[in-house]
C-alpha cells in the first residue's frame, strides 16, 4: 500500500477558516500530526495522533515513515511552504525509498494577514526571517527596500529589533506589530522605533510579525555606496590611515563582489574599504582585521555612521585570527606589518576558487616584492597602476594636486565558483 501526506495550513483561528477540502481530509485521515496547539483545534478527532513537541528532524522523519503505508494529514501554521515545515518535509519525501503522494492545502501566510491589517500592499514587500538566525546584517539588508516583514523569535523579538535599529540611528520607520493574527488574542499596534525600543519584551506575544515601512529614512544614512574621504572619520596625524577614494573605488570594484560575498579587509585602518565592500555585499559579511588599537574606535564609528551591521572588527595582527574566519570570496590587503608572505600564503589557501586577492603597494620596494611573490608562486595576476590628481583651489583658480601612485596587484585564484 502506498500512503499519502496532506499538508494543511491552519491559522490562529483554528478550523473556522479552513476550506471544506481541508476539513474533509482531516475527517478521513488515518493519522493527524501537528503541534499541540494545532491538534487542540480538533478535539473531536478520534484517530491516531502524532504530536510535535521538539526535535523537528525526528518529527518529520516519523511523518514520512508513517506516510509510507497510511494516508495522513499534517497541520502547520499559515502557508506551510512560506518559511514553514513544507520545504524540509518535501525534501525528506523526495529522499524516501517509497513513493509518497503529497498535497498542500494552504491558508494565508502570517505576512499576508499582517499586510491586510496594516493596509500595506504585499506585492513588493521583502520578507526577512530572524527565526533562529542572527540579527547581524539586518540594518544593511534594510537598505535594499522600503517595506519589510520580519519573522521573529524569542531571542530576536520586536523590542530587541527596535533597539538594534535605534543603535544605528534608523529611526524613521513605521513599525506595525501584529500578534496572534486571526485568533481571539489578535492585536495590531503601531509604534515608532523609539516607542517599541522602550517597550518591555514581556508585553510581546511570541506569535507575531513585525512590519517596517520606510517613512523618510534615508538610505545608508545619506551616504552613498562609494563616498569621498570626508565621509569617514580618520586617525590623525598618521595621514588618516585611509585608502584614498579613487583607489578605494577601483579596489572594491576589482574585488568582484556579489550580494552574498564574504570579504576580508586586512590592515583595515579607518575601515573605508571594508565599509564600501559591506554595502556591495549587503547579504554577505565583511571582516575588518586591524591590530592598531587607536583604529578600533574609528572603524566602529564609521561602521555605525554608514549603517553596515554586516561588518565585524577583528582586533588581531594578520595572519593571526584568519584561521577562525569563514573562507573569503575576496580579500584586500592594505597593510601587512611585515607579514605579507604568510598572509598571502594563508589567504590563497582559504580563498574560494575564482576569488580575488588585491595587494596594495605604495612603495617601490613593495612593488618589487609583490612582483617576485606573484611570479615565484605562479599566481594568475594583473597589476593596475593608478595615478590620479584631484583639483585644489589656488587663489581664484583651480589646480591639480597629484596623489601618490598606487599599484594594485589583482590575484585570481584558479578555478571557478561553480
Amino acid at each position: 500500500m502506498t500512503g499519502s501526506i496532506t499538508l494543511i495550513g491552519i491559522g490562529d483561528d483554528g478550523c473556522v477558516s479552513l476550506t471544506s477540502r481541508a476539513i474533509n481530509a482531516i475527517a478521513q485521515t488515518e493519522l493527524l500530526a501537528g503541534a499541540t496547539r494545532h491538534l487542540g483545534f480538533f478535539p473531536q478527532y478520534t484517530g491516531e495522533r502524532l504530536t510535535f513537541v521538539s526535535g523537528l528532524n525526528t518529527y518529520l522523519a516519523q511523518i514520512v515513515e508513517a506516510a509510507k503505508d497510511k494516508d495522513i494529514c499534517v497541520l502547520a501554521s499559515g502557508d506551510p511552504l512560506f518559511f514553514g515545515i513544507g520545504k524540509r518535509l518535501l525534501k525528506l519525501v523526495g529522499e524516501a525509498d517509497t513513493p509518497i503522494d503529497v498535497e498542500v492545502v494552504t491558508s494565508p501566510s502570517s505576512v499576508q494577514l499582517a499586510c491586510a491589517k496594516a493596509l500595506i500592499p504585499s506585492d513588493d514587500i521583502k520578507v526577512l526571517s530572524l527565526h533562529g538566525r542572527p540579527m547581524t546584517g539586518l540594518v544593511t539588508r534594510l537598505q535594499q527596500g522600503d517595506t519589510f516583514a520580519l519573522l521573529t523569535d524569542k531571542d530576536h523579538n520586536p523590542v530587541v529589533i527596535a533597539r538594534h535599529l535605534l543603535s544605528y540611528d534608523e529611526k524613521c520607520w513605521r513599525l506595525v506589530l501584529c500578534e496572534h493574527l486571526g485568533g481571539s488574542k489578535e492585536r495590531v499596534t503601531e509604534f515608532t522605533v523609539q516607542e517599541l525600543a522602550a517597550a518591555s519584551t514581556d508585553d510581546i506575544e511570541s506569535l507575531n510579525v513585525l512590519l517596517l515601512q520606510r517613512q523618510g529614512q534615508i538610505y545608508w544614512g545619506g551616504l552613498a555606496m562609494h563616498c569621498p574621504d570626508s565621509a569617514y572619520q580618520v586617525l590623525s596625524p598618521l595621514n588618516g590611515l585611509i585608502t584614498k577614494a579613487n583607489t578605494r573605488a577601483l579596489a572594491v570594484a576589482r574585488l568582484g563582489l556579489t550580494p552574498g560575498s564574504c570579504v576580508w579587509d586586512i590592515g583595515s585602518g579607518s575601515g573605508s574599504v571594508a565599509i564600501e565592500a559591506a554595502k556591495q555585499a549587503w547579504n554577505g559579511h565583511v571582516y575588518a582585521l586591524e591590530c592598531n588599537p587607536p583604529c578600533f574606535d574609528v572603524i566602529e564609528q564609521n561602521q555605525q555612521r554608514h549603517r553596515v551591521d554586516n561588518l565585524t572588527l577583528v582586533k588581531s595582527k594578520a595572519p593571526c585570527g584568519l584561521d577562525d574566519l569563514p573562507a573569503p570570496d575576496a580579500v584586500f590587503v592594505g597593510g601587512s606589518r611585515g607579514q605579507m608572505d604568510p598572509i598571502v600564503e594563508l589567504v590563497m589557501s582559504r580563498l574560494t576558487p575564482g576569488g580575488k586577492l588585491i595587494l596594495s603597494a605604495v612603495t617601490l620596494d613593495s612593488v618589487s616584492k609583490f612582483f617576485d611573490l606573484c611570479k615565484t608562486s605562479q599566481y594568475h595576476y594583473e597589476v593596475v597602476m593608478l595615478q590620479s590628481s584631484v583639483s585644489q583651489p589656488l587663489a581664484h583658480y583651480q589646480r591639480y594636486q597629484a596623489e601618490n601612485p598606487i599599484h594594485l596587484f589583482v590575484i585570481t585564484k584558479e578555478g571557478n565558483n561553480s
